[in-house]
C-alpha cells in the first residue's frame, strides 16, 4: 500500500513539474481531474509498465529499450486523447541561455511534445524513486 501511495504522489509531482516547464502539456485546473490523471499515471507505472517490460523483454534487449519507450508514449497518448485528463499540444519554446550554452527558440509539434512529455514524466518519476 505504501508503494502505491508513493507512486501516486510521484505521479502527481511529475505531472505538475512537467506542466510547469512544458507549456504545451496542459493540466486541467480542476483538482479532481488532476487527481484522476495522477492516479492513471500511477496505475500505468505501477502495473502496466512492469508487465510490459517482462512481456517485451526480448524485444527490449534487441532494441535497447525502444519498446518500453514506445509503450510509455502510447499510454500517455491514451491518457491525453481517450480519457481527456491532460492536453498535449504544440508549443513554441522561447529559448534559454544558461552557463554559456544557448538553446534557441523553436516550434515543437504535438507529436514531439508527446515524446518530451513522456520523457519528462518518466525521468521525474524514476528520479523520485531513486532519491526516496
Amino acid at each position: 500500500m505504501k508503494k502505491i501511495f508513493r507512486m501516486f504522489l510521484f505521479s502527481l509531482v511529475a505531472l505538475y513539474i512537467t506542466s510547469l516547464w512544458n507549456k504545451g502539456f496542459l493540466l486541467h485546473s480542476d483538482w479532481t481531474t488532476l487527481l484522476k490523471a495522477a492516479f492513471a499515471v500511477a496505475l500505468i507505472y505501477y502495473v502496466i509498465v512492469p508487465v510490459s517490460k517482462i512481456v517485451l523483454l526480448p524485444i527490449n534487449l534487441l532494441t535497447l529499450g525502444l519498446a518500453s519507450t514506445i509503450v510509455s508514449l502510447f499510454l500517455l497518448y491514451l491518457l491525453s486523447h481517450s480519457f481527456n485528463l491532460i492536453d498535449i499540444k504544440e508549443w513554441t519554446f522561447g529559448g534559454v541561455s544558461l552557463l554559456g550554452m544557448a538553446i534557441q527558440k523553436m516550434h515543437i509539434s504535438g507529436g514531439w511534445n508527446l515524446v518530451l512529455s513522456s520523457l519528462s514524466v518518466s525521468v521525474i518519476i524514476n528520479m523520485l524513486e531513486k532519491l526516496l
